[in-house]
């Protein structure tokens, strides 16, 4: 039961790397490692290729990323290339609420084509 949180710059994204469980008993830890960051001004991606196991903690973590980004001008992407961890967001009904792609220029274009659409959010 352990995550690990890398983060990182690129191309003027914050790139957040997880392993392991986003679950109950370590998403107290991932919130803290991501106080600092601010979605609201930031695009923020999160990988979540090497994410074992994401529960309703999990979820709302990320929910809580995504409505801090929507305050104001930041976006919020996941990388989420595989089909399980996706269900979980079919399942929930969160699918269309985040920009998926399955690496990180996947959903960079993403990103620029809701900017294209006008949408914003």
């Amino acid at each position: 039961m352990s995550l690990d949180v890398t983060t990182e710059a690129r191309d003027g994204v914050m790139l957040v790397i997880l392993g392991g469980e986003l679950d109950i008993y370590t998403v107290s830890g991932f919130r803290q490692d991501l106080e600092d960051l601010d979605p609201a001004t930031t695009p923020l991606v999160i990988d979540l290729t090497d994410v074992t196991l994401l529960d309703s903690s999990g979820l709302g973590a990320l929910v809580s990323l995504l409505n801090r980004s929507r305050a104001g001008e930041g976006r919020l992407g996941l990388i989420c290339p595989h089909r399980r961890l996706r269900r979980v967001f079919e399942i929930t009904g969160l699918r269309r609420a985040f920009v998926f792609g399955d690496d990180f220029d996947a959903v960079i274009a993403a990103f620029d084509e809701q900017q294209a659409d006008g949408d914003d959010g």
